[in-house]
């Protein structure tokens, strides 16, 4: 997947358990679990060990969702961070669908990263990230989500048709 559309899906979960949980911390945690494995593993596989030449590396696999939930849980009292940060991050695994890569989401058990190599990963992963239409309808579904949020019932209201109206036809569409 892609950005927005892990922004989206870490948001919905997010205000979804805030909404449950009220605690202002966990709309943040989600968002940001939903893009931390990307946030770690792009730089690890592509600029510091550019031989790997893969993006889905330790924060993609159960044994990094672990070890980030352990510092989580050391370094902030508040419980409600560790759960919405792990929610996040399995949003974005789930997302990525990294049982189809086993050896990836299981490591080590598996045995090591497999290598790829690919030419200029970031000027494809840019026209990827721009040519995609449903980044475009993730974008505009995570924009009303969040104006969603406000206080004007008018605004929440249009809002919401518009947010549901753009769930649709990413369904419909199928991307």
């Amino acid at each position: 997947m892609l950005i927005a559309c892990h922004l989206f899906f870490g948001a919905a979960s997010g205000l979804l358990l805030q909404n449950r949980f009220k605690s202002r911390y966990i709309l943040p945690a989600c968002v940001l679990g939903s893009v931390l494995p990307d946030l770690i593993d792009k730089p690890l596989g592509y600029i510091i060990f550019p031989s790997i030449g893969d993006g889905r590396l330790i924060a993609h696999s159960l044994m990094g969702l672990t070890i980030i939930l352990l510092i989580t849980t050391a370094l902030f009292r508040n419980k409600y961070i560790t759960v919405a940060l792990g929610i996040g991050i399995m949003t974005h695994q789930i997302l990525d669908e990294m049982w189809k890569i086993p050896v990836n989401w299981f490591y080590p058990l598996l045995g090591p990263f497999p290598v790829y190599q690919m030419e200029n990963y970031f000027g494809w992963g840019l026209m990827r990230e721009l040519t995609t239409p449903s980044e475009y309808l993730f974008a505009l579904g995570l924009l009303f989500l969040l104006i969603s949020r406000t206080e004007n019932n008018l605004i929440r209201e249009r809002a919401g048709i518009l947010s549901g109206a753009s769930a649709l036809l990413l369904l419909l569409t199928g991307r």
